[in-house]
């Protein structure tokens, strides 16, 4: 029984996240201001053409480390194989983007709002 409220538990926090997600997405297209996802971004650094990525073997495991840097904004990218543990996007000056996997403040999917930068 335990394990039924457990999953009835996640399935509910799963759906309040989503149904989160698309109330941000909704602001965002009435705002008409440029937002991308933390997973966009991710699939934007990692099929780059001018991404540099190096691979370690830590703990058993791969790790890819990617950097970009374009117009003033540096770019990092660390997976573990296909999972996003870490997202950066920074000037000299601000912090765009910051995620982190093990916190759950942002999901890979909350859109979050991306300057022009020229």
């Amino acid at each position: 029984m335990n394990s039924y409220l457990d999953t009835m538990v996640t399935k509910v926090k799963d759906s309040i996240a989503q149904a989160a997600d698309s109330v941000r997405r909704g602001f965002v297209a009435l705002s008409g201001d440029t937002f991308i996802s933390v997973w966009e971004l991710a699939e934007y650094i990692k099929t780059h053409k001018e991404t540099k990525t190096e691979s370690k073997y830590l703990l058993g495991n791969y790790y890819y480390f990617s950097h970009l840097q374009e117009n003033g904004v540096r770019y990092y990218l660390e997976t573990n194989g296909d999972f996003i543990l870490q997202v950066d996007a920074t000037t000299k000056d601000q912090i765009l983007v910051a995620y982190r996997s093990y916190k759950d403040k942002l999901s890979l999917n909350t859109p979050v709002k991306f300057p022009k930068v020229h």
